[in-house]
C-alpha cells in the first residue's frame, strides 16, 4: 500500500500499523483499551475518527507525528483550485520573495524598488487580511510578494528609532498575514518561516499587542504541525505576559484571542479543565469587548460561541455541538469577517456527518460555500465528509453532493 494525498486518516493508521509490524490489538492498548472493532471500522472507513485527541494518541502509540495520520494539502489535488488560479500557483512568487528580502539582503544587493509611503503599505497590508479573512485566497495571493519586498524596504529605509517601529510593525503583519495565507494552502515550512519573521519585527517594534498576535499566529502554526503541547504553552505564556496590560479593548480582544488558542490546545492534548477555564477566562474578555476585529483576530462573544460548539465536538460530543450551535448568532458578523462564519458551519456540518445526519450536514456545507467559497477547496475536513457522505448517501441526496464534489475539485 501506498499513500498520497487523499488518503483518509483510516488507511493512513492502517499503513503505519503494518509498518510497524502492529496488530491492531496491540494498537488499541497502547491507545487506551480502544476495541479492535473500533479500528477494523476506522482502517475500513465504516466509523470516521471524530477528535484531533484521538489522532494525537494513536501518532503517539505508532511512534510518528500527528501531522503523518491526516491528509496533505487538498491543493495539490483539487481541480477546482487550478481552476480558480493564483493561489497555489503564487507560492513560488511568495517563497523567492521571502527568501530574497530575508535579513541578509542588504549584504547581496537587491535591486533597487520606489519606495512606498508606510500609510500606502498599511492600507495593503489591510487588503490582504480582508481577503484572508474572507478566504479569498487567489485575490490575496499576488498582492503578497511585493507586500514582503515593501515592507523590507521600509525598514531599510528608516532613518529615525520612532520610524523602524513603524516600519517593523508594518513587517510583522505582513509576515503574520503571510503565513495565514500560506498555512491554509497546506504548505509546510513556509508559515513557520513567515511566523517567525512576524514575531522578530513584533518583538523589534516594542508593541506589545502586536507581539501577543505574533504567538497566536505562531499558536497556529505548531498546532498545524504537530506540537502540540507548544500550541498550548506559547498562547498561555503570552497571555499571562499581556494580563497586567488589559488597559484597552484592543488588549482585551488580543488577550482573549490567546485565551481561545490556550482552550483549542488543552482540549486537543486532553486536558479539559483548563480547556473550560480558558474559554471561561476568553468569555470574561469577550464581555468587555462586544464582537471586533482587534489585530485581525475576529474576536468576541460570537467567536467564543462558536468555539464551545467546537469544543464540545473536540471531546466527543455531536449531539451537544449541534444543540449548541442553534444559539450561535453567526449572522451577525460582518461580511469581512466570512472566514469565521463558514469555519463555524463546517464545524456543525461534522457534527452532524458524525450523527449520520448527512441531508443536514449537506445543507450546512452549502451555507458554508456561500459564505466563503474558498474555504471549503482547502479545508481537509470538508473532503472527508464529502467522501463520507458519498459512500452512504440516499439517491435522493446525490445530486447535492455531486454538486460540492465538482466544486471543490475532488477527484471523481
Amino acid at each position: 500500500m501506498r499513500l498520497n494525498d487523499e488518503a483518509t486518516v483510516g488507511e493512513r493508521i492502517a499503513y503505519h500499523r503494518r509498518r510497524r509490524g502492529m496488530t491492531q490489538e496491540v494498537l488499541c492498548g497502547l491507545v487506551g483499551g480502544r476495541s479492535t472493532e473500533w479500528l477494523r471500522q476506522i482502517e475500513n472507513g465504516k466509523r470516521e475518527v471524530d477528535r484531533l485527541s484521538t489522532i494525537v494518541a494513536v501518532a503517539e502509540a505508532l511512534r510518528i507525528s500527528p501531522s503523518a495520520l491526516l491528509p496533505g494539502p487538498f491543493r495539490t489535488r483539487s481541480t477546482r483550485a487550478d481552476s480558480l488560479g493564483t493561489a497555489p500557483n503564487s507560492v513560488p512568487e511568495i517563497e523567492a520573495a521571502m527568501f530574497r528580502y530575508d535579513g541578509v539582503a542588504g549584504l547581496v544587493g537587491v535591486p533597487d524598488r520606489i519606495s512606498v509611503s508606510p500609510d500606502d503599505l498599511r492600507r495593503r497590508t489591510a487588503t490582504a487580511f480582508v481577503c484572508s479573512q474572507t478566504e479569498r485566497w487567489s485575490e490575496m495571493a499576488p498582492l503578497v510578494p511585493d507586500l514582503i519586498a515593501d515592507a523590507w524596504h521600509l525598514v531599510r529605509d528608516a532613518t529615525t528609532d520612532e520610524q523602524r517601529r513603524a516600519a517593523h510593525a508594518a513587517q510583522a503583519l505582513v509576515y503574520r498575514v503571510t503565513s495565514g495565507m500560506l498555512d491554509r494552502l497546506g504548505e509546510t515550512h513556509l508559515p513557520w518561516v513567515a511566523a517567525e519573521r512576524s514575531m522578530h519585527a513584533a518583538e523589534l517594534s516594542g508593541d506589545r499587542l502586536l507581539v501577543a498576535g505574533g504567538a497566536w499566529r505562531m499558536a497556529v502554526v505548531l498546532r498545524h504541525a504537530g506540537r502540540l503541547v507548544e500550541s498550548t504553552d506559547a498562547p498561555v505564556a503570552a497571555a499571562d505576559a499581556l494580563r497586567p496590560h488589559l488597559d484597552s479593548p484592543q488588549a482585551y480582544s488580543v488577550y482573549g484571542s490567546l485565551m481561545l488558542k490556550g482552550a483549542v490546545g488543552a482540549a486537543t492534548l486532553g486536558d479539559h479543565a483548563s480547556a473550560h477555564d480558558y474559554l471561561n477566562e476568553a468569555s470574561r474578555a469577550a464581555t468587555v469587548t462586544g464582537d471586533r476585529n482587534d489585530h485581525w483576530l475576529a474576536f468576541g462573544p460570537t467567536n467564543v460561541a462558536i468555539h464551545r460548539v467546537w469544543l464540545s465536538l473536540e471531546l466527543g460530543d455531536p449531539t451537544r455541538a449541534t444543540d449548541q450551535a442553534t444559539s450561535v448568532r453567526h449572522d451577525r458578523l460582518p461580511p469581512e469577517l466570512a472566514e469565521r462564519r463558514a469555519s463555524h458551519l463546517i464545524t456543525v456540518a461534522w457534527a452532524n456527518y458524525l450523527r449520520r445526519r448527512d441531508r443536514e450536514a449537506v445543507t450546512v456545507l452549502r451555507s458554508a460555500r456561500s459564505a466563503a467559497p474558498e474555504q471549503l477547496i482547502f479545508t481537509r475536513r470538508v473532503h472527508a465528509m464529502l467522501r463520507g457522505i458519498t459512500r452512504r448517501a440516499p439517491r435522493s441526496l446525490q445530486s447535492d453532493v455531486r454538486d460540492l464534489t465538482e466544486f471543490v475539485g475532488m477527484p471523481t
